[in-house]
């Protein structure tokens, strides 16, 4: 989602304190008007919410402050702070104990998507959440065996560090989705357009 400079700056300054519309006015130097056309889209848009606060003189004061999901708006960093993690895991203990843990946690999270999964579990229902998921995934049938490709990865600046042992996520997720042994057959890793995971069983 796209936030124009004014509403941009808005949010910039509600992630600071709360504000009333004459307030932001001002900081934002338009027109109490303009202000409130700016503050209703970011309220339909989920961004931020209203309070009424009581004031010692007068009629109540509408104060607007930001929403959880407004916060996906600002610099995290992620993938910086779990890189440090796995080099640090790859220092101490060796690659192939972040190849476990990967797989370890693959599998857990499977575990627990389960039961979020529709239409009995099938492959095609297993494509629909990792696109749910953000993963861009297509389903596809070569020579009788079943591919997901995946055109989205979610953790691509982590994969393009640490290469395709953080795959293993990925594998052993879909694969304990399926009950099914899964092949990495193509990766963003090593340069391929997407990452593209086989079952190990043919269609029926």
């Amino acid at each position: 989602m796209q936030i124009e400079d004014s509403r941009a700056e808005i949010l910039n300054f509600l992630k600071q304190q709360d504000y009333s519309v004459d307030e932001l006015s001002t900081k934002l130097g338009i027109s109490s008007t303009a202000t409130r056309q700016h503050l209703a889209i970011l309220e339909r848009d989920g961004l931020i919410k209203r309070t009424l606060v009581k004031e010692k003189m007068g009629r109540p004061k509408i104060f607007y402050s930001l929403t959880e999901r407004a916060e996906t708006f600002f610099p995290k960093a992620y993938s910086e702070f779990f890189k440090w993690i796995i080099q640090d895991i790859i220092e101490r203990e060796g690659v192939e104990m972040v190849r476990g843990l990967m797989a370890r946690l693959g599998s857990e999270q499977a575990s627990y998507y389960k039961g979020k999964l529709k239409r009995n579990g099938n492959v095609e229902s297993v494509v629909e959440l990792l696109n749910e998921m953000g993963g861009f995934a297509v389903l596809e049938r070569e020579d009788g065996q079943i591919i997901i490709k995946e055109y989205n990865c979610l953790i691509y600046e982590i994969a393009m560090e640490f290469g395709e042992v953080v795959c293993e996520f990925d594998r052993n997720f879909i694969g304990g989705l399926l009950n099914s042994s899964v092949k990495l057959k193509s990766c963003m890793a090593r340069g391929d357009r997407c990452c593209s995971f086989a079952l190990n069983h043919e269609i029926a």
